[in-house]
């Protein structure tokens, strides 16, 4: 008999690329480093990911449909690249957005990268742009979300419109990455490439790396300073080759533009290799292999505290790698860099079923974490090595600045009583727990809460909730404990469809008490008494009225006193006449 086990496929990437070529770009992108950003995205695309390319100004430019990422694509990528301008008088951001959410592959994992130095500009007159922004907040990007797209956009100049470019992001569930210098541009589009189409690589340690015999291709990425000496590259044997050399060889592949080196080699000899060129935490050593390593269903942007479930993937032609003589020798961990590309957290893993692996045996390793630091860009590094073989693979994630929601918690005033009330041992007023949501992010539709009310004493209360508004008020439950707080969890959905679970942890604020006076008794029901009595009492022009109103009725007293008067006296008058 035998055990079927689950096979967990990643879902292959699709990347849809949308490069700015409106008149401006003369000023922003003077040497045109869109062209190398361009063919190192290409050439660092998996083999099993689709790629398209479209040029946008004012017009769509289709210069490369979707396609495989096979060599002959990453040729005519290479081509593509050449047809990169700035020419064009405006920038349609709505429409080549249209145009790229097109044409998608069935059961791909859905990205567009949308690069400008702009806004949306598609007319002189600036009303006609305020309706493209408009329609493009209200009916562009919930079609990307419809389709289940990730927006990734890069602002390359200070003059972009950051803000529209981050909403595209954040709605989507992509990155907003900015390149402030050309050759920012370069780093931000290997970002992008390890967000959208990770491909598995091998441990760079101080430049050095060892190639395996399952390895068919080798792809190198090097950054460099501007005054650097040229990258040389140290073969197994111990010969060195540059960038002349390799222009000889059939097997070697360089590209040495915009301050990095790009450098792909056929059948690379097994062995050691180093990179002689100074270390940068940006270089790559990336693999076309059988045994590859995949770190799938990972979002590419988080909130802060979000519980973040994934697993490391390793595959030999395509099949897990489920039998035990294989991996009983493996070793696995998953790496945390923060944005600065310090470690911020190292997780041990397996495939036996204990923690955190969650079934043993079905050649997935299991990890669990949560990003909790400063916002930013954040790396996800899973290695797996055995006797023979080591492997790589990235994944960059976006940590979000705010949670998609504001929880805080109030509650009256408790005032202090005499001796002689028997409401001294009973529990204080009920606090209500305000809960806000970010529609634009959340939908309230699905969202709910499930926690407890908890005390220093120990005494606790479980609640649940459903946060069906934006904005939700939860009474809680009395309790006789200090020092209370809620905590639990709020979960829902994200406008694209991804569940989150997320951390809700806040003070309950004691009930103010004191011991009061006859006046602080009179204050406190003036602070609470009704609207019409504050009016009488704080509104100086209710004030006003009433003081109005008074003199009128004592001038009235005083004119009826006086006709009363004269009418006796001429009584009085007549009386003594007759």
């Amino acid at each position: 008999m035998s055990l079927l086990l689950p096979v967990h496929a990643a879902t292959d990437p699709e990347l849809h690329v949308l490069i700015d070529v409106s008149g401006s770009m003369k000023n922003t992108d003077p040497e045109n480093l869109r062209e190398p950003a361009l063919r190192l995205l290409g050439d660092l695309m998996p083999e099993e990911s689709r790629v398209r390319v479209d040029l946008f100004g004012n017009r769509i430019s289709d210069i490369l449909p979707a396609s495989l990422a096979t060599t002959e694509t990453k040729k005519a990528i290479r081509a593509a690249a050449a047809q990169i301008r700035s020419d064009e008088p405006f920038t349609d951001i709505p429409a080549a957005l249209e145009a790229a959410n097109r044409d998608w592959a069935e059961d791909t994992e859905r990205n567009i990268i949308l690069l400008s130095d702009g806004k949306v500009d598609i007319s002189p007159d600036d009303a006609v742009n305020e309706r493209a922004t408009a329609r493009l907040r209200d009916r562009v990007i919930p079609a990307l979300i419809e389709a289940d797209v990730q927006a990734h956009t890069v602002a390359l100049s200070g003059a972009a419109d950051e803000s529209i470019l981050t909403e595209i992001a954040e709605r989507t569930g992509g990155l907003a990455l900015s390149a402030r210098s050309n050759e920012d541009l370069q780093r931000v589009f290997l970002a992008l490439f390890e967000a959208t189409a990770p491909r598995t690589g091998v441990p760079l340690v101080e430049n050095r790396f060892s190639v395996d015999e399952s390895i068919s291709e080798l792809t190198l990425v090097v950054f460099r300073e501007s005054d650097a000496e040229p990258t040389r590259i140290q073969i197994p044997d111990g010969g060195e080759i540059d960038v002349e050399t390799a222009s000889a060889l059939a097997d070697w592949r360089w590209d040495d533009s915009a301050g990095r080196d790009l450098i792909t080699i056929s059948t690379p000899p097994p062995g050691s290799w180093r990179i002689l060129a100074a270390e940068d935490p940006d270089n790559r050593a990336l693999v076309i292999t059988d045994l590859k390593l995949a770190m799938p269903d990972l979002p590419s942007r988080v909130f802060p505290g979000e519980a973040i479930e994934g697993g490391l993937l390793l595959t030999n032609r395509g099949e897990p790698i489920v039998e035990r003589r294989l991996t009983n020798d493996l070793q696995a961990q998953v790496d945390v860099n923060d944005p600065q590309e310090e470690i911020i957290e190292s997780i041990e893993l397996n495939d036996i079923g204990t923690d955190p692996d969650v079934l043993g045996g079905d050649s997935r390793y299991d990890f669990r974490l949560r990003l909790d630091g400063d916002s930013g860009i954040y790396t996800l590094e899973g290695r797996a090595s055995g006797p023979t073989f080591e492997r790589v693979i990235r994944k960059k994630i976006a940590l979000a600045r705010n949670l998609p929601f504001a929880a805080r918690v109030v509650r009256p005033h408790l005032e202090a009583r005499g001796d002689d009330s028997d409401s001294a041992n009973s529990t204080g007023p009920a606090a209500t727990l305000i809960i806000e949501q970010d529609v634009a992010l959340l939908d309230p539709s699905d969202s709910r809460l499930a926690g407890q009310v908890v005390c220093a004493n120990g005494e606790s209360i479980e609640i649940e909730a459903r946060l069906s508004e934006a904005t939700n008020r939860i009474e809680l439950p009395g309790i006789d404990g200090d020092d209370c707080r809620v905590t639990g969890t709020v979960s829902g959905e994200t406008d694209d469809g991804r569940e989150l679970h997320l951390p809700l942890d806040q003070l309950i604020p004691a009930p103010a008490q004191r011991n009061e006076t006859p006046n602080d008794r009179s204050a406190a029901e003036d602070e609470t008494s009704e609207p019409a009595d504050m009016g009488r009492e704080g509104n100086p022009l209710v004030a006003m009225l009433l003081g109005i109103g008074g003199l009128a009725i004592l001038v009235l007293l005083g004119w009826t006193w006086r006709m009363v008067s004269q009418r006796r006296r001429r009584q009085l008058i007549e009386a003594a006449r007759n």
